[in-house]
């Protein structure tokens, strides 16, 4: 049952999960949920993928709406279990289960998991080498966290929600939202300004503190806000709203895709260069081949 928890399983609802918990991402990779899937590999954890379409019946049974991406987050608690099992109960009793929804809010959760794993050096055996990685989420109530919050709402509303989704519903898919062509008009305009602003948030040599050349949203070297920009980028660049090459020559049309400025072009090309993303868009393209609602198994 999407949005919700198994009762009485642990604790406390408010307690810090100490172990990397069974999670299974839904969603089909040519969607949102491929910001999902690139998390995952740049965490470098198990995890499981089962393809579905949107409002199609596995989507509406971990989805209120039917949407995807969402993930299911399985996790027990060790000394719960003993006790369980002394009192001769049955083990799935111990067992917390919940979903998590919206790509941005789950990249966040798989982030800040991540790290406090990390930190309680709870790390599965084959991943210890992943210690010196930047951190994905920072810390709450961190500079850096209010600058990663910020970035990933202001992208998720102005360039997704407001701009490239409405460009989905009342172009692509507008056969089943009705066209709406002076809203796509201004959601483009919208989509030009906000692109401006994230660019400019992308860091210089002198606020760089990372341990590499490359240039990122936050000072301390890729997070998981990274993936949601970038794949928003990518996104405009399949419908023409973004250059793809900028040696190309721009057309005079009215409708010619925004420039891609060298600065942007740089930081596009350093993301689709990490391994993770190579990964995961192998996966993304092996997904046609699996029939459908078959579950995919990840494991690194």
């Amino acid at each position: 049952m999407p949005f919700s928890t198994s009762s009485g399983a642990l604790h406390s609802p408010n307690h810090t999960i100490q172990k990397w918990p069974k999670v299974t991402l839904y969603g089909d990779l040519n969607m949102r949920p491929f910001r999902n899937i690139w998390m995952l590999e740049e965490i470098g954890l198990p995890y499981k993928h089962r393809p579905c379409q949107p409002w199609s019946t596995v989507a509406k049974s971990v989805h209120p709406l039917g949407k995807v991406p969402a993930l299911s987050v399985e996790c027990a608690d060790d000394g719960v279990v003993e006790k369980k099992r002394d009192d001769d109960r049955k083990e799935d009793e111990t067992t917390e289960k919940f979903v998590v929804l919206e790509s941005a809010a789950i990249n966040t959760f798989l982030g800040d998991l991540a790290r406090e794993i990390s930190i309680t050096k709870q790390h599965i055996a084959d991943t210890q080498h992943q210690h010196n990685q930047p951190t994905l989420v920072p810390p709450p109530a961190t500079p850096q966290r209010a600058k990663y919050d910020s970035l990933a709402m202001f992208t998720m509303t102005e360039l997704d929600s407001q701009s490239l989704w409405i460009h989905r519903k009342h172009d692509d898919l507008s056969n089943v939202f009705g066209e709406a062509p002076t809203a796509v008009q201004e959601a483009r305009r919208q989509f030009d300004n906000a692109l401006d602003a994230m660019v400019d948030e992308i860091t210089e040599d002198e606020n760089n503190t990372s341990n590499d050349e490359e240039r990122y949203l936050l000072s301390t070297g890729f997070s998981a806000v990274d993936i949601l920009f970038a794949n928003c980028c990518f996104w405009a660049q399949q419908i023409g709203w973004l250059e793809r090459n900028p040696s190309v020559t721009i057309s005079s049309e009215k409708h010619a895709p925004k420039r891609l400025l060298p600065k942007l072009e740089l930081y596009l090309e350093q993301c689709r260069s990490r391994p993770a993303f190579i990964r995961a868009n192998e996966l993304r393209k092996n997904q046609v081949h699996e029939k459908k609602e078959r579950p995919i198994i990840s494991k690194l």
